[in-house]
């Protein structure tokens, strides 16, 4: 938990205090989410050939934003890559639901083109 501590400039902290509690890094100005950091992480291991690392990161921050169609399908095809087709088919499952739900009706059909290429048929 952070606590933030602003004061007027002249006073002294203990005479007029205004005390915002804060829960996440990301609710302060100039730090990144827990979602922002794993993504980088995930790019990074990524980028070293570390799939396995790539695919916690990922499955971390779907855990976090379990909502999020993007993260779903950045998870699926991380799974596609290291050749996790049923996890992937699950993800794929997972963000196209969720498109669907929100109406992103483009997305969804996008998503639906990229199951159907990699052969995926249950998840669509």
């Amino acid at each position: 938990m952070y606590v933030l501590v602003r004061q007027k400039s002249g006073t002294a902290l203990a005479e007029l205090p205004e005390i915002t509690v804060m829960n996440r890094p990301s609710d302060v100005p100039g730090f990144p989410s827990r979602v922002d950091q794993l993504l980088a992480r995930a790019r990074r291991a990524q980028q070293r050939g570390e799939r396995r690392q790539a695919l916690v990161a990922l499955r971390e921050a779907t855990l976090l934003e379990e909502s999020n169609p993007r993260l779903w399908a950045l998870y699926g095809s991380a799974c596609v890559k290291a050749n996790r087709l049923d996890e992937a088919e699950r993800a794929f499952g997972q963000a196209l639901f969720f498109r669907q739900r929100a109406h992103d009706e483009g997305r969804a059909r996008a998503l639906r083109r990229v199951i159907e290429r990699l052969g995926l048929a249950r998840a669509a």
